[in-house]
């Protein structure tokens, strides 16, 4: 039986990887704060939440600094009942479920363009469908700045401060920007030390999910002090979005990918956030066409957010 007729080709628009030319600043979000045209009242909602629980939660750090992990694991709480709760609404209404902290496996040269930046903090995009041209974006992960700087860096010798990354960065710690937790250059100092620190451990471990982490016992250098499994997995694994013919666009673990790719790792751990909705849609004829007794073939057969509709059509 083929595969259904209606639907996206998958990766259809993926490209070979090529060498870079002039470094393209990595795209940065803008403040958590901000929402996004599509939102709604629902994600006017949520936004005002979050920026409310947050100022709460620092009044509270400041009155009772004491009291700093439990605050952490009231945040770490709040973030995975978001995630669930969207992914429970998500399963309602598609009949292709997901499962929000599912890791899938991928070759990280399948990763090659970046999809369009979310407002959104992570843990409110996983699970989300949404429509438009976020999916066309025409950057590639290998021409920004960031993953120059890591090439550069590593496989050239170059000193961090050397690079258009660096430079770019700093300037926006000097105009009074926090980045990763930096407020001064040597701070920013201290953070490329430790991502040293990290593309040493990959190279001497390999490249682990953040539960693999933390049952082996590993040292994860840029691991910020997070308080459950799911909270690393929502802030610190590899992200990527699903594009409307099936690619996998690069979302967020930019330091994580560039060192993959620069040391050729086979494959890496990734959580998908955003789909497109003509994607979300296909994985729904896909898993109609499944539990009818159908077999896919070819690409779709392959694609890591289909893997979950295959198995439980074996089970």
């Amino acid at each position: 039986m083929d595969p259904p007729p209606s639907g996206p080709a998958v990766e259809g628009r993926r490209a070979p990887e090529r060498p870079p030319r002039e470094p393209v600043p990595m795209p940065r979000g803008p403040a958590e704060s901000a929402i996004e045209p599509s939102d709604g009242l629902a994600g006017q909602f949520g936004t005002s939440l979050d920026s409310s629980l947050r100022r709460f939660g620092r009044m509270l750090f400041d009155a009772f600094p004491a009291f700093e992990t439990q605050l952490r694991l009231g945040r770490s709480v709040y973030a995975d009942a978001i995630v669930r709760l969207t992914c429970w609404r998500y399963n309602r209404r598609h009949s292709a479920p997901i499962e929000p902290y599912r890791v899938a496996w991928v070759d990280p040269g399948r990763i090659v363009r970046l999809s369009a930046r979310s407002t959104r903090p992570r843990f409110r995009r996983f699970g989300t469908v949404a429509d438009g041209d976020w999916d066309r974006c025409e950057i590639r992960f290998r021409d920004t700045d960031v993953f120059c700087a890591f090439e550069s860096h590593y496989k050239d010798g170059v000193p961090w401060d050397e690079t258009a990354f660096f430079d770019r960065v700093v300037a926006e710690i000097d105009d009074g920007r926090e980045r990763w937790g930096c407020t001064s250059r040597a701070d920013f100092y201290d953070r490329c030390d430790r991502l040293d620190q990290l593309y040493e451990s990959i190279r001497e471990h390999g490249f682990l999910s953040q539960r693999q982490l933390v049952e082996s016992g590993v040292d994860d250098p840029i691991e910020r002090r997070r308080q459950t499994v799911a909270e690393r997995i929502i802030n610190d694994e590899i992200a990527v979005d699903v594009g409307r013919d099936g690619e996998l666009l690069f979302s967020d673990g930019r330091n994580r990918l560039a060192i993959a790719k620069v040391l050729g790792v086979e494959v890496v751990p990734v959580v998908i956030f955003r789909r497109h909705d003509e994607w979300a849609a296909c994985r729904d004829a896909v898993a109609t066409f499944l539990e009818d007794g159908g077999e896919l073939r070819g690409r779709l057969r392959d694609h890591p957010d289909l893997a979950p509709l295959i198995e439980n059509a074996r089970t």
